[in-house]
Parts: structure tokens; sequence; C-alpha cells
């Protein structure tokens, strides 16, 4: 399993298996049939932003009609705003330490009923925001937890999902890390690697591990995508064999294999390095334990493709939704486009187009699906990193927040052209829009589709936040 810093998570972990104490470390192909290349903007020189002010991530495109006003979606990776200090609450938690002293002064430091107390006053921290002294307590709680129950009981879930939680509300990534993979250990060791109970964790470690990605957390940013692949590919097989592929969490897991597959097609330089002895060896045993093959490098094209195509053959079976089995024709399409395979990423967008055309309803949903430009993937929602520096990347609630208008054409083959700045640039932000146009290019587009035919589409409006 990957883990950040190997050495000190290591040792941690090697402590919360053994049961010694150990105390957290805290921290605080091109269209020649279409528009010209050639761009309006012209930005490929950097222009350096202020010290201290270069551009660390830029977000998907938000595409809007003109004459409205845009409104950005929230993010999933957003914080969210703790809630303000609340008098009631402090009061709650001085009641729990008197609580907590009263069980002590009858059963001592290591009384079971400590930890149901602990728990719950690690709890109204967390709400009061102050997300260090509730990692402490919630550690006390694990381990009195300990040392009745045992090393490695279930009991002890509760209290490691609140340490995660409070760990990724400081943007702890290593502690984290930690984890979230003794989460998957203990339940792996109580239920066996078939047991239904695994698919949740199954889930929650994979989606950190596309997280973790993300963010550019740990040394090895590519074995993140190996297992999240491994894990995913699990988690459908499992939730297939226990509950079916009507299961909706069948499709869902599919959509996640498809995206830690975008990523690997995208980041090929980062395939080689796993393949040390030392990263071999723990995606075999993580494969193993899971009853799944571990393939020599992570598959791109090759696994997106036959995930989307399961996504299609679900809806196409179970789903009386022509709209869902729609979109799911449109994603697989836009698959091949991203892979520069139009004839078949325009047969899929046909057959869309002539499945929701024959419905009563088909031309509102005809101009749903592709009555405007749309950022592809669809499921690639994650802020996409520009950041140069190393190991040393600012995690996004420490940066500043902003997002600039652009205007640009996009082409049968869903690629960008002729990008305007929209407002104002000044000598301060003119590095960063600059940044952003750039990345702007970079990124895919599904064409707009007519009578089931992609064509090229210009003057689409995008607002575009990005991180500095």
């Amino acid at each position: 399993m990957q883990i950040g810093n190997p050495s000190k998570n290591s040792a941690l972990l090697f402590a919360l298996l053994t049961g010694i104490a150990f105390t957290p470390v805290i921290f605080a192909q091109e269209d020649t049939d279409t528009v010209e290349a050639t761009d309006e903007v012209t930005a490929e020189a950097e222009v350096p932003a202020r010290s201290g002010e270069s551009v660390v991530y830029v977000g998907i495109p938000f595409v809007f009609e003109a004459g409205t006003d845009p409104v950005l979606p929230e993010l999933e990776t957003t914080q969210q705003q703790e809630q303000a200090p609340d008098e009631l609450t402090a009061q709650s938690i001085s009641e729990y330490e008197v609580t907590l002293q009263a069980i002590e002064d009858t059963g001592g430091v290591w009384d079971p009923q400590l930890i149901e107390q602990l728990t719950a006053q690690g709890s109204l921290l967390q709400q009061q925001g102050d997300h260090a002294t509730a990692v402490a307590t919630f550690d006390r709680a694990m381990h009195v937890d300990r040392i009745n129950y045992g090393l490695h009981t279930t009991e002890q879930i509760p209290i490691v999902e609140e340490l995660i939680e409070s760990y990724m509300a400081m943007e702890d990534w290593d502690n984290a890390d930690l984890y979230y993979n003794y989460l998957f250990y203990i339940q792996q060791k109580a239920y066996g690697s078939e047991d239904p109970r695994m698919i949740p964790v199954l889930a929650q470690l994979g989606q950190w591990h596309l997280q973790a990605f993300n963010i550019g957390f740990g040394e090895t940013l590519g074995l993140h995508l190996s297992n999240a692949q491994i894990l995913f590919d699990a988690a459908v097989r499992m939730v297939g064999l226990h509950f079916g592929r009507q299961d909706e969490r069948f499709v869902s897991y599919l959509g996640n294999i498809a995206d830690s597959a975008y990523l690997v097609a995208s980041n090929p330089d980062l395939m080689s390095e796993i393949n040390r002895p030392d990263f071999r060896s723990s995606q075999d045993i993580l494969a193993a334990r899971l009853n799944q093959r571990s393939a020599m490098t992570p598959a791109g094209f090759s696994a997106g493709e036959a995930a989307l195509q399961q996504v299609v053959a679900v809806h196409e079976e179970l789903s009386d939704d022509p709209y869902q089995i729609a979109e799911a024709y449109a994603n697989l399409g836009d698959w091949y486009l991203l892979f520069q395979q139009r004839r078949v990423a325009e047969e899929q967008y046909l057959r869309a187009w002539n499945l929701l055309a024959a419905e009563e309803n088909g031309e509102e949903m005809l101009a749903r699906l592709f009555g405007q430009v749309t950022p592809i993937p669809t499921f690639n929602t994650e802020p996409r990193s520009v950041f140069r520096g190393g190991s040393d990347r600012p995690a996004l609630g420490e940066l500043t927040e902003e997002f600039v208008d652009l205007s640009f054409n996009v082409t049968r083959s869903g690629e960008v052209r002729r990008v305007t700045v929209l407002g104002e640039e000044t000598a301060e932000n003119s590095g960063q829009v600059a940044r952003v146009v750039r990345e702007l290019r970079r990124i895919s587009f599904r064409p707009r589709v007519q009578d089931g035919v992609a064509i090229p589409s210009d003057n689409n409006l995008a607002r575009v936040r990005f991180w500095y």
C-alpha cells in the first residue's frame, strides 16, 4: 500500500499494528476543416506573477451561456467552513471533562467507559474546529479501546474514521494516509477479502489514493493510481458478486476505474518509477490480499475503455431512462475522442443522438447533452495541479482563489482554439491569466453535436477558477 513518507509512516504504522505507544505528529489529432490554429491570445511565454503568487492549481472550466451570470459549483476538495465556536458546545465539552475525571477517579485511566465519553468529546471539538485537540482526544480513546479489547478490533473503526476526518480537515496528509491504511488493515484482518463489509473500505481507500494523487501527496504518485485501480477493481467485482450489477455502486466504481485510467494515460512519466522492486512488491501484496491480479503497470486507455463499455452495457440492460443510456454512450465517445479515435467517438455520439431524438422530449435532452461544449472526461472534476516546485506543493486551503472568464473556439476534434480573455488584465495578474489560458488549451472538450454530427463551435464561454 502507498504511504507518503516511507520511513516515518512505516514507523507509525508499525506502532499501530504492534500496540507500541506513539504520539501522532500533527501538521498544522487536429482538424484542417475547422478554425485556424492561431490563438488571439499568444501567452506562451511565461509572464512571471509577483513573487509567491504563481498559479498552483487550475479548476475544470465551467461553461456558461452569454448573458448569464455563472455561479461556480462548490468543489468537494474545497475545505468546508468550520462552524463558529459555540458557547453551548464549549459548555458540553467542559461537562465531558468533569464526567471523564469522575470515571477515572473510580475506574482508573483505562476504564472502558472512557471510550464513549472521549469519542463524544472529540466530535464536539471537531464541531468547534479544534481538530488538534480532537485528534489527541480520539487518540486517547483508541488507546483505551486497544487496552481493553485488543490491538486490531473492529470497535476502533468509528474512532479511526473520526481521526481521518480531523487529519483531512487539517490537511495533514501523512497522518490521513497512515490511518486510511490502518482502517483497511483492521477490517481486512477481521472480515477477510470476500466479505461484503469490505466494499466501503475498498472504495474509501481507493478514493483517498485518487485524492492523494491529485493533491500531489507522496514521493511516488504513480503508485497511488496503481493502488486505486486494484482497489476499485476489487470493489466492482465484489459488488457484482454480492449485490449484482443493478447496485448503483457498480457503475460508480467503474467510473472511478476510468478516472484512474485517465490519470495513468495522462501521466506516463509517473508510471515507470512504480516498477521498482519495493513498490512492485507492495502492489502484489495488496492485490493478493484482495484476490486480484496485479498488472505490471496500471492500465490507461484499455482500462478506461473496458470500464465505460461496462457502464454502457449495464445501462442498456437495466435502465429505462433514455438520457442515462445516451449519456453513457457520450462518455464512451468522449474517451475515444481523448485518444484521437475520432471516427469511433462520433459513432457513439450518433448513437446517443438517435436515441434521444426518438423521445417525446428529445429536443430538450439533446440540448442538455450536446447543446454546448463540455470538458472531458466528465468524471475528472478535480483541480489540475500546475505546480513545479517538487514535493513542496501548498495545500489548496492555504491558497488564494480567483477566477477568469474566457472565450474560445472548439474544433470537431474537441481541441481549443482562439482563446480570448474577458475582463481586465493587470500587471499583477497577467502571468496568472496567461497560465490559465495555457491550461485551457490543454483541455479537451466534447464538441457540439448537430443532427448526430460533431461540429466546430465559436465563442464558447467558460469561467475558470485558479489558486495561487
